[in-house]
């Protein structure tokens, strides 16, 4: 009887009613976009582009519900043991389990490639997606033209689910999704125990656990993303005491997603300081594994960009960014050029400022991956930036906190053509 007067005096003192203000702002439009999700009449062909007015209305709803909610919580400031907002999360989290994915397609992707790769014994960076045995679901899509743009780690990744769902687009999906949020869970564990180690405000687990966009774009949506985060929170905490970070640990994120490969000059620096010897030992590792790995596949680097990488040619994935935007206008054709060049000004001045001249990963993190994908991507889509949320979230700088609140609108409406 103690005990359960313990819980209940636990449960009614991490009550209140603007977090339960917050918890229906989080949970109704988790349930609007299941709702949506599963009254489709076809789960593979209706999504984004042709779910109507009314279906879009409600989306935005929804986008509208999530921000008001991470809102609340932010002013709120709530503790990071509060049993209301776990209870409101794990609801979440189940919800966003087994909503089959509506705003995107990659999951049918890479159920595909995995087909290609487990099941077909074919090489998915020379084989269009298109052979998968289900494409025929998919309808008529340009990428299924084309083979695989996904580094070989995430293929490994994906052989758990392939093998549990007998390559099944359905059974693959959930399956996977399972996949997605251990890591988000792992992902949430090291973000809070490297936020211990920063010493920094306890409820910025909350802004991570219930940031709308991330809810969205890694577990509804399933994106490769989270395995990233999970990795450089991983190699970050393990570097907390001799401020290095491991070569192999970035050479697997770069064999997720190639962007990735733009954190390499953190393998140069042992106890915050440049080193010649890991410079040297760093690159010869980076250049002999992509050499194998090139070699494995039967293609040049330059066939790689130009097959496997053919949408960088695309242009405006749902919106461009307001840069690329302007850009294009202004300067047509020299365009592509202009950012390259700010893209590697703004690159290379992250790199010294926040290694070089004074040592500070997670800024060279978050305005490497910013520059690059509000800078330097034609083809941004809304789940490429959530890659600096968690990051932008681990400052002790209300600003970069107010970054991520503005990343995580953007990857939000980026959805509705904004």
């Amino acid at each position: 009887m103690q005990n359960l007067k313990f819980k209940l005096n636990s449960w009614s003192a991490d009550f209140s009613w603007p977090l339960f203000i917050a918890a229906i702002f989080f949970l109704s439009p988790t349930l609007i976009i299941a709702w949506i999700s599963f009254s489709r009449q076809d789960f593979f062909q209706q999504h984004l582009e042709n779910i109507g007015e009314a279906g879009c209305n409600l989306l935005v709803l929804a986008f509208c519900l999530y921000l008001l909610g991470y809102l609340l919580v932010a002013v709120i400031k709530p503790s990071a043991n509060n049993s209301w907002l776990w209870l409101v999360a794990v609801l979440t989290f189940v919800v966003s389990l087994v909503t089959i994915p509506l705003l995107s397609r990659d999951i049918t992707a890479y159920a595909l490639n995995a087909d290609i790769f487990y099941h077909g014994h074919l090489n998915p960076y020379l084989t269009p997606i298109g052979l998968g045995r289900q494409s025929w679901h998919l309808g008529q899509l340009w990428w299924l033209n084309y083979p695989s743009p996904y580094g070989p780690v995430f293929f490994l990744l994906l052989g758990l689910p392939f093998l549990v769902s007998w390559g099944q687009l359905l059974p693959f999906i959930f399956s996977y999704k399972v996949l997605v949020l251990v890591a988000f869970v792992l992902t949430g564990y090291l973000f809070s125990s490297y936020r211990r180690q920063c010493h920094l405000p306890a409820y910025l687990d909350w802004l991570f656990y219930l940031n709308p966009a991330l809810i969205v774009n890694w577990l509804i949506e399933g994106h490769q993303e989270v395995f990233i985060v999970l990795i450089l929170l991983w190699l970050l905490w393990a570097s907390a005491k001799k401020s290095t970070f491991h070569p192999l640990g970035l050479l697997l994120i770069g064999f997720i997603k190639i962007t990735a490969v733009i954190l390499w000059p953190l393998s140069w620096f042992k106890d915050k300081i440049f080193n010649w010897r890991r410079f040297w030992q760093a690159n010869l590792l980076l250049l002999l594994s992509w050499l194998l790995f090139f070699a494995i596949i039967h293609l040049t680097p330059l066939d790689f960009w130009h097959n496997n990488l053919a949408f960088l040619d695309q242009q405006c994935f749902y919106a461009c960014s307001p840069l690329v935007m302007v850009s294009n206008n202004l300067l047509g054709a020299g365009a592509g050029i202009f950012r390259l060049g700010l893209f590697v000004i703004l690159y290379l001045a992250s790199l010294y400022f926040f290694l070089f001249k004074n040592y500070q990963p997670v800024k060279f993190i978050i305005w490497s991956f910013t520059a690059l994908f509000f800078i330097n991507t034609s083809w941004l889509t809304p789940w490429y930036p959530t890659l600096v949320i968690p990051f932008a979230l681990l400052t002790k700088k209300r600003s970069y906190i107010i970054l991520a609140g503005l990343i995580t609108i953007y990857c939000l409406w980026h959805y509705v053509g904004l």
